[in-house]
């Protein structure tokens, strides 16, 4: 921010001159307060609209193109690793691991600002360790 004018009042003549630059250097220290309180205020509210920002949900249609997405990963991987026939559990696999990653309970929980991430990960997944452990139980 701006410095502070310093004036010593004590080396003016006269009294008027002497009341009138106390006043404008009360008025620079209160301008110099509204200018840090505005500061902090816009930093707050960038605080809170990221906040409002996560809380805004995935739409039913994005909800269902994720899922559609982690059905279609799931025979990918299943293809990938030769376990034909456990295309569910991979995509239990696959959800669980997205609901880990994003915090949520259920896909339609994902703050709507994580869709695209969220569709990456599904793209992405490929765990070998779940995969062997799915293709032992069948």
């Amino acid at each position: 921010m701006g410095e502070l004018i310093q004036i010593n009042p004590s080396n003016l003549s006269t009294p008027m001159e002497r009341a009138l630059i106390q006043q404008l250097q009360t008025m620079q220290e209160n301008m110099l307060n509204l200018a840090l309180l505005l500061k902090e205020t816009n930093a707050r509210m960038q605080t809170l609209e990221s906040e409002v920002h996560r809380l805004v949900k995935v739409t039913n249609a994005q909800a269902t193109e994720i899922n559609a997405a982690i059905r279609q990963r799931a025979a990918d991987v299943c293809r990938l690793h030769r376990a034909e026939g456990c295309e569910k559990a991979a995509a239990a696999a696959i959800r669980k691991s997205l609901k880990a990653t994003c915090g949520t309970g259920t896909v339609r929980e994902l703050p709507r600002c994580d869709f695209a991430t969220a569709l990456r990960l599904v793209q992405l997944w490929d765990d070998y360790a779940v995969m062997q452990a799915i293709k032992g139980r069948r």
